[in-house]
């Protein structure tokens, strides 16, 4: 696989930071501008209050704080069948092993590569690899997309 299509490290060094940012964002009752001005600083990404609030109800403060801080995917407009195939294997066994950052990582990635509008219907364990390509393959060659 191309090295851009590698799933992006997270800075550790800045984890507890970002941790400690977004405890205080989701605690904040008023204005967290300063607050979130500085965590868009170390992200490279702007940030709302409503990204965190009550945050604790779908996720934990380790897993939100490694995607606010994991870098954004890119948009790959040549990639391969046997990238493809290999990136749908990865977000397969990402969602077994509960991998929630890594699998919509990748599912954003095909979502900006391939003109379909919902990678994630495409996705099913049941189905091998090479079946679901071939159904994203098929789609994506009769897309319109209207700008």
């Amino acid at each position: 696989m191309r090295e851009i299509l590698n799933y992006p490290q997270v800075d550790r060094k800045k984890l507890e930071k970002v941790k400690n940012l977004v405890e205080s964002i989701a605690a904040s009752n008023g204005d967290c501008s300063h607050t979130l001005s500085e965590l868009s600083h170390i992200t490279g990404k702007n940030h709302t209050q409503m990204e965190f609030a009550e945050y604790w109800g779908w996720t934990d403060l380790d897993t939100l704080a490694e995607k606010t801080l994991a870098a954004e995917p890119p948009c790959i407009r040549d990639l391969t069948k046997d990238e493809i195939k290999e990136i749908v294997s990865i977000i397969k066994k990402c969602m077994v092993s509960l991998d929630d950052n890594k699998a919509e990582y990748y599912m954003e990635l095909l979502h900006k590569s391939l003109p379909l509008t919902d990678v994630v219907d495409y996705i099913e364990l049941e189905e091998d690899e090479e079946t679901i390509v071939n159904h994203m393959l098929r789609a994506s060659s009769s897309s319109v997309i209207a700008l």
